[in-house]
């Protein structure tokens, strides 16, 4: 179970260069200094990690909480009609109940957040913009999250998250040193 994680994050990281690719392309590397930039690009990575695996501590902690209480399987029928059903219905129907009004006020405040962080070059720069780029909507995050809660353990989710993690930092890596070119 834990391989289709990393498999996860490999190859839907198409989907994470395309969403989270501008981040990327905006982080604020010395790209005058290799070693220096290879730091800087590791640094956001292990926010990106770190973010993750603290999601995957809590689902996975969640997880286990529903598995002893035997709502797991029940739960996980229910998110996949709830997916489904949410798909489904309009957007204006939505916005009359103002439902997701919460979530966007929080959303809002990450990415405030994350604009004032990719104004600054100080040392806690990269690991800030990491971490914050790991908490913004994402379908592919959600998908992982999922898996997460299934492993009924905590340090398995938080394990699944970070290998998902590991996944996408190929293509996110280059995604970053292709910014050089988009800037230049």
């Amino acid at each position: 179970m834990l391989w289709s994680a990393f498999i996860l994050g490999l190859l839907g990281s198409l989907h994470c260069v395309g969403m989270c690719g501008p981040i990327a392309f905006m982080l604020p590397v010395d790209r005058t200094n290799s070693v220096r930039k290879i730091m800087q690009t590791m640094t956001y990575h292990l926010g990106r990690l770190l973010s993750y695996s603290l999601l995957g501590l809590f689902f996975g902690f969640v997880g286990k909480s529903l598995f002893i209480f035997g709502f797991q399987q029940q739960l996980s029928i229910f998110i996949g009609i709830l997916m489904i059903v949410l798909v489904l219905i309009p957007t204006q129907m939505t916005n009359t109940f103002k439902l997701s009004q919460p979530v966007y006020r929080i959303i809002s405040k990450v990415k405030s957040s994350l604009g004032k962080a990719l104004k600054k070059k100080t040392a806690d720069t990269f690991l800030t913009i990491g971490f914050l780029n790991g908490f913004l909507p994402c379908g592919l995050v959600y998908m992982a999250l999922f898996a997460s809660l299934t492993t009924g353990q905590a340090y398995l989710g938080s394990l699944y998250m970070v290998l998902f993690g590991l996944g996408t930092i190929p293509l996110m890596t280059s995604a970053i040193y292709l910014g050089k070119f988009l800037n230049t």
